[in-house]
């Protein structure tokens, strides 16, 4: 079991002694305040960087030597213009603009914007999809990112303008959405308030599709605070379409190890993971005679077996559903379809076939 933790919006800050001469004036200098900040840079370049602590934390604006060809203040501010992003953005960090607007420059500038990762995750979209909008008089024009970081965005930028980080939210005819149930054998053990059927655990995903690959978002409430999961995608359901156990169930079949998840302590959880996922997830091993063969299933286990005991589960006799192969029994897991038998990752179900298979 690995957990990982993952985590908005200065003045003229002095970042060593190669910027005395670049920024002028220090934090708390006549007419500078905390949504100002303001340098005379020249042809040998120079960089204003946002103060912690104040509304342009994070920013980081570079001039590389032979930008520009004489003494220049530049003034980066935080900003609201008029002008609305466009229908398919949707903004994730704070508006600046970089002064004089429209000021050419023979070199690029490096430009580093902040943004709220959780608002990136709530529009089902990752870090390095973050982009940026550049106002261009009464309209924004969008910027590829040339780096990322948790929280921040960078960008090349040849005249200085409004800018406002943000992302494009996935079409709707991209998102599959998809609900799991909790093995009912051990559902109190699951829940954070096990005597109320109004607040029983609930666990959603979206599933994007990408090009390359797709994003899975997964979001819970409602349970036991700080328990740890592990969860995967598996061949088979132990459910029915219904919620009820399968009697004919054998085993999960194939299964991969897709992540770790946990509970905080208001009884939430949320996961992101980014693979192929929609269709084409399978597996093989010519050694076992295994031919591709698709998980189209997704579930999660309790990571600590002690932590179903009290519903039943034998300590002893663990699964082997995480990375020590001593986990505790499913949690919850997808249902398959009614009418193809297979689960909510696979979209095109060829139906010409007993039984159903996956057409990518």
């Amino acid at each position: 079991m690995r957990l990982n933790s993952v985590s908005l919006c200065g003045l003229c800050g002095l970042v060593g002694s190669a910027l005395l001469g670049a920024c002028g004036g220090a934090p708390g200098a006549p007419g500078a305040s905390e949504e100002t900040a303001r340098a005379t840079i020249g042809p040998a370049g120079g960089e204003i960087v946002g103060t912690a602590g104040s509304v342009l934390e994070g920013v980081r604006v570079q001039i590389p030597a032979g930008a520009l060809s004489a003494d220049t203040a530049i003034t980066v501010r935080a900003s609201a213009s008029n002008v609305a992003l466009p229908k398919t953005a949707a903004r994730c960090g704070p508006e600046i603009s970089i002064e004089p607007s429209g000021l050419g420059l023979a070199v690029p500038a490096t430009v580093t914007l902040p943004f709220d990762e959780n608002a990136v995750t709530q529009q089902d979209r990752f870090d390095d999809e973050v982009k940026v909008w550049q106002l261009n008089g009464t309209s924004w024009g969008q910027r590829l990112q040339t780096d990322s970081a948790p929280g921040q965005v960078t960008i090349q930028l040849d005249a200085l303008s409004t800018l406002a980080a943000g992302v494009n939210p996935p079409a709707p005819a991209d998102i599959v959405r998809f609900s799991f149930t909790a093995n009912p054998k051990f559902a109190s053990c699951l829940a954070q308030y096990p005597n109320d059927p109004d607040r029983a655990p609930a666990v959603s995903a979206e599933v994007v599709r990408g090009e390359l690959n797709d994003g899975l978002f997964l979001r819970g409430r409602y349970i036991k605070p700080n328990l740890a999961f592990d969860l995967f995608t598996v061949e088979n359901s132990s459910l029915l379409s219904d919620g009820k156990p399968d009697p004919a169930f054998k085993n999960f079949g194939l299964a991969w190890y897709q992540s770790d998840l946990q509970a905080n302590s208001e009884g939430e959880a949320r996961v992101s993971i980014r693979t192929i996922l929609l269709d084409q997830i399978f597996g093989f091993d010519p050694t076992v005679s295994l031919p591709p063969t698709g998980t189209f299933e997704v579930g999660f286990w309790f990571n600590n077996p002690d932590d179903a005991s009290a519903c039943g589960f034998d300590p002893t006799k663990p699964t082997p559903f995480n990375g020590e192969h001593k986990a505790g029994p499913l949690a919850m897991i997808t249902l398959p379809d009614a009418t193809t038998g297979l689960g909510p990752l696979c979209t095109k179900p060829d139906t010409s076939v007993t039984p159903a298979r996956c057409s990518p």
